[in-house]
This record gives structure tokens, C-alpha cells and sequence, in this order.
């Protein structure tokens, strides 16, 4: 059920228990710090549902714009080269050893690497709005973040708030939200500029080398952006 919180002259409907609603910033028992009790009016916090796909869609969109950079001429480049260097390998293999023997090779190592990406897809795979949490402001998705949960861990995924209802607290309120709730320990990625913004939230900076394969996989490391682990215990 829904909580009201009276904040001043505003007012926010939030789905979480009464206990931790007790003035204007609440502590949550955690190694988290504090977040605001309210958003602005008439903000509500939800599970993100089926007929939330297009909107949800429509901020990872963003969110992608905004942190993924073009690609740039010179990658463009050195694909083009790439690519021209893997055929010319593969057609030198193919005289060297003949055609037979190279597609024989080529197949069982398809298959293993095959195998290995279906594992890691299986096992990290899930629908692409039932993990996700939003807030919603007049029937309108105006933030959202994805929570997975593990046995014994959690991982979170693309935290995005519409720029206009930027510095407003809302990406705070959203991610120590799901932070209260997340198995521990609870990872994520972010860019260098919002490391500061995380640390405030408890978070802490981890090496990826002490991180297990499947897990550095989830996060998309490595990947085209730099970014930085960080956990919450």
C-alpha cells in the first residue's frame, strides 16, 4: 500500500513500509546514509509493469544518448581494418591448411564460445521492464532504475532521470530505495563525474579484478565507456 507523507506544503505517494517513514529525512538501516522522505508532488514510486515497456524504452533511449558516445571516424577505421585483417587471416588458413580442416576448427570454437555467451545470457537474462522500478508523475515515467537480485547479490542497472526534473532528489530517493531492499552487497557502474554523487550514497569504490567474470559481465565491463564499480555493503 501506498504511504502519504506530508513534507512542508508537498506530498508524495511511496510504496514502502511505514516504518521507515518518521520525519523529513529518513535513516535507512543501512550502510546507506539518508534520503529524502518525499518527492514532489504528486510523485509516486512503483514496480514498473508491462504497459511501462514503450515509456521505459523511451528513457533507456535517452539515458544511452547521453552516455554512450558516437562512434567516432577513427574506430571507424580500425573495424574496417579489423575486419579486413580477420578475412585475410581466414583465407590464408584456408589455403594453409585447407578449406575442410579450417571450418572444422572454426565450428568448435563457435560452439564453446557459443555455449559460454548462452550461459552468461540465461543466467543474467530477464524481461526488459519486470525488474525495473519508476517514478511517475502524472501518469508520465519520469525516472526509473533496474534492481536484479541474486542469491547473494544484487546488481543496479540504468539509473536515469529526465533532465528537467533533475535536482530534485529523485535519483537519491530512487536508488536508496532499492538499495533498502537489495541483497547485499549491491553493485553497480557509473561514470567518472557521478562517482561523488554515489559516495554520498554509501557506495564504495571496487576493483574489477576482485569481481567474477559473470558479474563484470552484468555490469558491461569492459565496454565502450569507462566506467567505475562501485559497492554497497
Amino acid at each position: 500500500m501506498g504511504i502519504r507523507v506530508q513534507v512542508g506544503k508537498k506530498n508524495c505517494t511511496a510504496v514502502r513500509p511505514a516504518h521507515l517513514i518518521d520525519c523529513d529525512i529518513c535513516p535507512i538501516r543501512s550502510s546507506m546514509t539518508a534520503y529524502p522522505s518525499a518527492l514532489p508532488h504528486p510523485c509516486l514510486i512503483r514496480p514498473a509493469r508491462s504497459i511501462d515497456k514503450p515509456l521505459i524504452r523511451s528513457l533507456l533511449k535517452q539515458f544511452r544518448q547521453e552516455v554512450v558516445p558516437p562512434i567516432s571516424r577513427s574506430e571507424q577505421v580500425w573495424r574496417a581494418v579489423a575486419i579486413a585483417l580477420v578475412g585475410g587471416v581466414g583465407i590464408y588458413m584456408a589455403i594453409a591448411i585447407g578449406l575442410p580442416e579450417l571450418m572444422n576448427l572454426l565450428v568448435g570454437s563457435a560452439i564453446v564460445v557459443g555455449l559460454g555467451a548462452l550461459t552468461a545470457f540465461f543466467l543474467t537474462w530477464n524481461d526488459d521492464w519486470e525488474d525495473f522500478w519508476v517514478i511517475e508523475h502524472n501518469r508520465t515515467l519520469v525516472a526509473c532504475a533496474k534492481l536484479r537480485s541474486y542469491s547473494h547479490y544484487s546488481v543496479l542497472h540504468d539509473l536515469f532521470v529526465l533532465p528537467e526534473w533533475r535536482s530534485q532528489g529523485l535519483g537519491s530517493y530512487l536508488v536508496t530505495y532499492l538499495g533498502a531492499q537489495a541483497t547485499k552487497p549491491l553493485y553497480l557502474t557509473c561514470l567518472p563525474a557521478l562517482m561523488q554523487f554515489y559516495l554520498r550514497l554509501g557506495f564504495t569504490p571496487v576493483s574489477a579484478k576482485n569481481l567474477p567474470p559473470l558479474l563484470l559481465y552484468d555490469l558491461g565491463i569492459p565496454g565502450r565507456v569507462k566506467v567505475i564499480p562501485l559497492v554497497l555493503t
